[in-house]
């Protein structure tokens, strides 16, 4: 033992004394040790991701059920020993538990020849795991000496992984055989069917009651010259935890119970948790220092001056029970002797005011400000709760164990689930950018080159609309394979646009301003302006399924929708693009549509995404298959097409010309139009109908606006082409292709 010490000693002399070289030659900055990334496998919805964390806040995004939660909780099943048995049988990824029963199948029925190898090796692809990479900074080898994979270990990256996997797989086949063996034999005896079902039927089954007594977290090292390596190959197992001392987790679950300030339970009340903290850092009755004396004191003479009061107050009523007696026991004497606390002050509805400006020396208790405002200073108070926690701050010092080397675990990972429940939307951007401050706005971070994490997953645009791409990680619902089921991925946003720095600029600073909804939609509909923007939601509601499913609207023009072609490749959400012509002739000047005229179209969109056509006749020719794409995301263009409008055919310029033509008998027939509706009205072809709307007088938007007004309203109908793209959407979604369900 002493001489493996003194090997380790060694070691980490020798990687130091090598880590300083290179730094002196490479000028390599220094950074405290973090957690760079962690990647699940076999658990609930993930076969198998990946997630980089961002050195400060990281921000899980994705539509329902993309899986952002299941992130969480594996985290928190996986890293917080308190968690690890938590983990149920229906963690297992789902599309694994066919091969479950397939093993205990095997058990079953094994014969000397097909005998069943009592070693986890039928496991290994099925079982859940973590694997936790950190980045280690130069002076931070002594943090994790105990899981040096090599001596040839030169720093930089480090992986453990943690596996859920069976104590003592030997142990656990012979009580699976002997439990199918009981379950059969009692069968046999039963008549009835329906008591089939009460035994256990497979390895599954036997799992599901057993899973805790046979299956247990087991910690392994990662070699990070084998990190990219189809088949990570894994050593031995690491006695005990690793991760203690390295790693301290805390939590905020969206279930936080505040929710009404009358009926909230006394410990989530803003009131206990100041009371929680006083108990914690500052009771001055723990292990008193010479500060404390003077409060101590003070607190001791209104103990005696108040215990006088109390018994002098109760003296008559106690002297008549002291009468009463009571046959064969002594007469016991009652006496009053109240115990003052300082957190007696913490015990009532006023205890916590707040203060008004411009009201001086008036307050109002804790259960007079706003939900969200109380909401906000609730999670807030939590946070540093977990910060001083963390650095034993106060009274807590006096808890650290004696000889102890580490004095803080150098990595405080805090989860917080969904902070917009019940915050308004100014207070999530108030979080979302202090959050982290919060966390470590103690000079002991800083000094002590310590690391907190802050990792939120959220529904909330207000929320992202605060963070940079960055720190995004949009969960994305994959389309199962045959035989499998749904399951997610991960998609780091800072990776999207590769070395295209102006695409990168253009589009964050759009969806930021105008569309972070996206990152939650179940599909996305791109159209040109204003119009289309006040008239699109009208039509979708005439679609059953469309109007159930959570549609993004993005409104970008035809000259500018193509930027967003990495990114909507990226979330491969259903989209369907809404756009114009954008007719020009050989000279380029626009001109109202035509055939066989040579035009050419100036929508950059259609020239340069999809379908890359660049002639209008080409345009103008292509069936409904040519305008849609299955791969790398089920996409669909739409844009004017050829009008029969009183047995006269036209070609639409745009969406309102479109709109008009389609709907010309009941605008031509309004007597109460008025404004842009009955500039609208008697427009004869498509090239009287380009010279009106492209005057400055016709405002396409009072135009909508018009149309909302008009008394036949619910019988304007949308542009046919517009029609077809919203079936093929709703076609999509109702097939499962847009992966709603699971």
């Amino acid at each position: 033992m002493i001489g493996q010490e003194i090997l380790w000693t060694r070691k980490i002399s020798s990687i130091v004394h090598v880590r300083k070289k290179q730094q002196k030659h490479n000028k390599r900055k220094e950074r405290e040790v973090r957690i760079a990334e962690i990647k699940i496998r076999n658990f609930r919805k993930f076969k198998e991701v990946a997630i980089d964390l961002r050195d400060k806040t990281t921000v899980f995004i994705g539509a329902n059920n993309s899986g952002k939660t299941s992130a969480l909780v594996a985290i928190r099943y996986f890293l917080n020993q308190d968690d690890n048995q938590k983990i149920k049988i229906y963690d297992f990824t789902l599309s694994n538990h066919a091969k479950i029963k397939e093993i205990g199948r095997k058990l079953e029925n094994e014969t000397q020849d097909t005998a069943v190898k009592r070693d986890i090796s039928l496991w290994n692809d099925i079982l859940p795991s973590l694997d936790l990479w950190l980045d280690v900074g130069d002076d931070d080898i002594h943090y994790v000496s105990h899981i040096l994979p090599t001596l040839d270990w030169e720093g930089g990256s480090l992986g453990v992984r943690l596996q859920y996997e069976p104590k003592d797989i030997s142990n656990l086949y012979s009580e699976y055989k002997e439990a199918r063996s009981r379950s059969e034999e009692l069968k046999s005896k039963v008549q009835s069917k329906d008591a089939s079902d009460l035994f256990q039927k497979d390895m599954l089954d036997f799992l599901e009651q057993n899973l805790q007594k046979h299956f247990t977290v087991k910690f392994y090292g990662l070699d990070p010259a084998k990190k990219d390596a189809k088949q990570e190959s894994i050593g031995e197992p690491i006695e005990g935890n690793p991760l203690i001392g390295l790693i301290r987790i805390d939590e905020i679950n969206a279930q936080r119970g505040l929710d009404d300030v009358v009926s909230a339970k006394p410990q989530t009340r803003l009131t206990q948790q100041f009371k929680k903290y006083y108990n914690a850092h500052i009771d001055s009755a723990e292990a008193p220092a010479e500060e404390d004396v003077e409060a101590l004191e003070a607190i001791h003479r209104a103990q005696k001056i108040f215990t006088a009061t109390m018994q002098q107050g109760f003296k008559p009523a106690l002297d008549g029970i002291s009468n009463l007696g009571y046959p064969g026991f002594y007469n016991p004497t009652i006496t009053i002797n109240p115990q003052l606390k300082p957190t007696d002050g913490l015990d009532h509805d006023s205890a916590l005011q707040y203060k008004l400006d411009g009201c001086k020396d008036s307050f109002l208790p804790e259960d007079y400000n706003g939900l969200g405002f109380q909401n906000l200073i609730f999670i807030a108070f939590k946070l540093i709760q977990f910060r001083d926690a963390w650095l034993k701050f106060g009274k807590q010092k006096t808890t650290l164990p004696s000889g102890t080397n580490i004095e803080y675990p150098p990595i405080h990972l805090v989860l917080v689930e969904e902070p917009e429940a019940h915050l308004h939307p100014q207070v999530q951007q108030v979080f979302i950018k202090q959050a982290h401050n919060i966390l470590t706005s103690r000079p002991e971070i800083k000094n002590g080159k310590l690391t907190t994490q802050l990792v939120i997953t959220t529904h909330s645009s207000h929320v992202i609309h605060e963070c940079e791409f960055a720190d995004l990680r949009y969960f994305k619902r994959v389309q199962p394979a045959d035989g499998e089921v749904q399951s997610s991925n991960v998609v780091d946003l800072s990776n999207v646009f590769g070395d295209d720095e102006k695409t990168e600029k253009f589009v964050t600073r759009y969806i930021k301003l105008t569309h972070c909804d996206l990152f939650f939609a179940d599909a996305a509909i791109l159209i040109e302006g204003d119009a289309e923007r006040i008239l699109l939601p009208h039509f979708i509601r005439k679609w059953n399924y469309l109007n159930q499913s959570y549609i993004s609207l993005l409104s970008i023009g035809g000259s500018h929708a193509h930027r967003l072609k990495p990114l909507m490749e990226t979330l491969e959400i259903p989209t369907l693009i809404i756009t114009d012509l954008d007719a020009v002739e050989t000279d380029g000047k626009s001109a109202h549509v035509m055939c066989g005229a040579n035009q050419k179209t100036n929508n950059h969109t259609l020239k340069s995404w999809f379908p890359k056509k660049e002639s209008i006749d080409d345009l103008l020719g292509l069936q409904s298959n040519d305008k849609t794409q299955d791969e790398p995301f089920a996409l669909r263009v739409a844009y004017p097409k050829t009008i029969t409008c009183k047995d006269k055919e036209v070609l639409p310029y745009t969406f309102e010309d479109s709109l008009i033509f389609e709907n010309k008998e009941i605008i031509d027939a309004a007597k109460d139009a008025t404004g842009m509706l009955k500039k609208a009205q008697n427009i004869g072809d498509a090239l009287s109908a380009f010279k009106k709307i492209r005057k400055s007088d016709f405002k396409k938007a009072e135009f909508a606006l018009d149309l909302l007004c008009f008394s036949n309203f619910d019988d304007v109908k949308e542009p046919s082409y517009i029609s077809d793209g919203l079936q093929w959407l709703e076609n999509i979604l109702q097939s499962g292709s847009a992966l709603k369900c699971c």
